[in-house]
C-alpha cells in the first residue's frame, strides 16, 4: 500500500513565490518537526534534500538548492531566539502521481501558498525507479547522500545503453567508481574491456584476463605481452605514426607500402613465377630502376588481391629502402619502357621521411610492439580469443608501460577502437553486448596528429559514440578532465557520473552537455567528498547526489608519498 506523500507530520512549510523551474518556500515548519518519522530520518530544510509540493492532489518532486535567513532574522539570534524564519529555493525535477508512478518533468507548477513536505524514502523511490520494470537488471551504485537509507542502483540500459560518462577531479573517487562497475558487470557475467593508461586497475587480478603492452612488468602474474602488428595500422593510423609531408612524401610511402606487400607475396608463395621473384632484391625490397615497367605490372596482377589488402603483411624494416627506390626517373607506360634512373632530386624531398624510418626501427619500445618478437601475442587475436569466451566478463589492457613516442598510445587505442567498431558494424555484439571503459579518455577522442598541410585524425571512439550504441557497443568514459573531451562526445553520452570538479571550464563542460545540471547544481560539485557523486542523465529521472559503494578491490591510484622526506 502506497504512503500518502502529503502527512501533515511531514509539512515543513509553503511556497510564497514561483519563477520557472524554481520555487521559493518559507519554513515555517521545519523547526518544529521531529527528528525521524516513524524510524525513518526527516528532512527539516537542508540543502539537497527532496521535497513533494501539493499541487493540487498532485505532488510537485523538487530538490532544495539554497537556505537562508534575513539579516534582520539572523541577528535576532544574538538576542537569544533559537528559532527564527527561514527561507529556501526549490528547483522542480518532476511530477509524482498518487499511485506511485513519476513523470519526468512537472506537470504542474505551485501556486503561492502550496503546502512543502520533506521527501519520503517511498517518493524518493518511486521517482528514481520510474519507467523501470520489474524484471529490470540493476547496478547498485551507492546510497543518497542527504539520506543513506535509501539505495541508489541504476538499470543497465540507463547506465550503458546511451554511453557512459565518469568525471571527476584527481582524489575525488573517479577511479574507485569505474573498478565498481567493473566488478559488478563481473559479477553480472557481462563483459567490459578496460583500457588502463596508467595500469591502476591491476588490483582486478583474478576477476580480469590482463593483456600489458611494451612490458609485463609490475603487471598481474599471468598477463600477456601482446603487440599489435604494423600491417594492422589502417593507412591514417600510419600516417599519424610516420607523419609523411603531404607533397613527395605521402605518395612515395604509398607507393612503398604496395610494392612490399608485393614483395612479401612473391617471398611467401611456393609456386611464385620467376620473373616474379626476379623482381626481389637481397633485402626483400623491390628495386624499380631499370625494371620493365610491365615486368612489374604483370606481377602486380597476379598479386591484387594482396596488394588491394589494407591489411596485408610487409616488412616495415623494408620501407625507408623501398622508399627511395620509388624514386625512379618518370617514363612513358609502354609496354617496351623501363623504369628510369634514380631521381636523386625526389630522394632529397623523401629524406626527412627515411631519416625519421630509420630512427624508429632502431627505437625497441616502439618496434617491440608494432614488429612484435617472437612470444609476443597480438593484440587483436587476444581480444577476439576474449570476445568469444562466454566465461570471460572482464578484460584490462594496461597501457602503462607503452611509450608515449610517435604518438604510439593514442594509434594503438585507435586500431582497437577500429577492431572494435568493425565487428560491431558486423552485428557480433547485439545479443551480448559490450561495454569499453577508457581511462584517461581526454588523450583517446578526436586526437589530430600532424600539421596544417598534412594531419590525420584518429577518432575510432569518437564513431563508436556517435554510432556504436545500436549495435549493442558502448563506451564508458573516465577522464579527470572532461573540459579537455569534445563537445561530441559528451552529448552522446547518456548517463554521467560527475566526481568533485573545481576547474570552471571542466564543469562549464559538463553542464554544457548536460541539461539536466544546471548552473545552481554545478555549484555544488566543488564541495563534493571524495566518493560522492552527483548521478544525471538522459533516461535518469532526476540528478541526485550519491555516496558512491568502494570497490571490493581498489584501484592503485595513491599519489607519491612524502613521508620519507627529511
Amino acid at each position: 500500500m502506497k504512503l500518502h506523500p502529503f502527512t501533515p507530520e511531514r509539512q515543513i512549510g509553503l511556497v510564497y513565490q514561483v519563477e520557472g523551474l524554481f520555487a521559493d518556500v518559507t519554513f515555517s515548519a521545519a523547526t518544529k518537526l521531529p527528528r525521524s518519522h516513524f524510524g525513518e530520518r526527516l528532512g527539516r530544510g537542508e540543502v539537497g534534500e527532496f521535497v513533494v509540493v501539493d499541487v493540487g492532489g498532485t505532488a510537485a518532486f523538487g530538490r532544495l538548492l539554497r537556505v537562508g535567513a534575513t539579516t534582520s532574522n539572523i541577528e535576532a539570534l544574538t538576542e537569544g531566539k533559537r528559532r527564527v524564519p527561514v527561507e529556501g529555493r526549490i528547483q522542480l525535477l518532476s511530477t509524482l502521481h498518487l499511485d506511485g508512478t513519476a513523470t519526468r518533468g512537472v506537470l504542474k507548477y505551485p501556486k503561492v501558498g502550496d503546502p512543502v513536505y520533506a521527501a519520503s524514502t517511498e517518493a524518493i523511490l518511486d521517482v528514481l525507479q520510474s519507467g523501470v520494470s520489474d524484471q529490470a537488471t540493476s547496478v547498485i551504485l551507492g546510497r543518497l547522500s542527504v539520506d543513506d537509507s535509501v539505495e541508489v542502483s541504476v538499470p543497465l540500459h540507463r547506465l550503458f545503453g546511451r554511453h557512459l560518462a565518469i568525471v571527476g577531479a584527481t582524489g575525488s573517487g573517479k577511479s574507485w567508481t569505474l573498478a565498481r562497475l567493473a566488478e559488478s558487470v563481473d559479477e553480472l557475467r557481462g563483459k567490459m574491456i578496460v583500457i588502463d593508461a596508467t595500469g591502476e586497475y591491476h588490483t582486478l587480478d583474478a576477476r580480469a584476463r590482463h593483456l600489458a603492452f611494451g612490458s609485463v612488468a609490475d603487471e598481474p602474474r599471468g598477463t600477456v605481452l601482446v603487440g599489435i602488428p604494423h600491417h594492422m595500422m589502417r593507412e591514417a593510423d600510419r600516417n599519424a605514426f610516420l607523419s609523411p609531408s603531404s607533397g613527395t612524401q605521402l605518395p612515395k610511402l604509398r607507393d612503398a607500402v604496395r610494392s612490399l606487400r608485393l614483395a612479401n607475396a612473391i617471398a611467401n608463395d611456393p609456386n611464385a613465377e620467376p620473373a616474379h621473384t626476379s623482381l626481389l632484391d637481397a633485402d626483400g625490397t623491390i628495386q624499380k630502376k631499370g625494371r620493365a615497367i610491365a615486368q612489374y605490372g604483370h606481377a602486380a596482377r597476379a598479386y591484387t588481391v594482396t596488394m588491394e589488402d589494407p591489411h596485408a603483411p610487409f616488412s616495415l624494416r623494408g620501407v625507408a629502402r623501398q622508399i627511395q627506390w620509388e624514386c625512379v626517373w618518370p617514363t612513358s607506360r609502354a609496354a617496351t619502357d623501363c623504369y628510369g634512373d634514380l631521381d636523386y632530386q625526389q630522394i632529397g624531398y623523401v629524406s626527412t621521411l627515411v631519416s625519421r624510418i630509420n630512427d624508429l626501427i632502431q627505437t625497441p619500445e616502439v618496434m617491440g610492439v608494432i614488429d612484435p618478437p617472437s612470444g609476443t601475442t597480438d593484440a587483436l587475436a587476444e581480444i577476439a580469443s576474449w570476445l568469444a569466451d562466454p566465461d570471460a566478463h572482464l578484460l584490462r589492457i594496461s597501457l602503462k608501460n607503452l611509450t608515449f613516442a610517435n604518438h604510439l598510445r593514442e594509434i594503438v587505442v585507435n586500431i582497437i577502437g577500429q577492431a572494435l567498431l568493425g565487428r560491431a558494424r558486423n552485428d557480433e555484439f547485439r545479443t551480448i553486448p559490450l561495454v569499453v571503459a577508457i581511462d584517461e579518455a581526454h588523450q583517446f577522442f578526436d586526437v589530430t596528429v600532424g600539421d596544417e598541410f598534412a594531419n590525420t585524425r584518429l577518432n575510432a571512439f569518437d564513431a563508436i559514440a556517435k554510432e556504436g550504441r545500436k549495435y549493442g557497443l558502448s563506451v564508458c568514459v573516465a577522464t579527470q578532465r572532461p573540459g579537455d573531451l569534445p563537445v561530441g562526445v559528451l552529448s552522446q553520452v547518456g548517463m554521467t557520473i560527475v566526481h568533485r570538479l573545481a576547474d570552471g571550464r571542466d564543469r562549464q563542460r559538463v553542464e554544457q552537455a548536460a541539461a539536466e545540471l544546471d548552473h545552481s547544481a554545478t555549484r555544488l560539485l566543488p564541495g563534493l567528498v571524495p566518493g560522492e557523486a552527483i548521478l544525471m542523465g538522459v533516461d535518469f529521472p532526476v540528478p541526485v547526489s550519491v555516496r558512491m559503494t568502494p570497490p571490493t578491490a581498489r584501484p592503485a591510484s595513491d599519489g607519491p608519498s612524502y613521508e620519507n622526506w627529511g
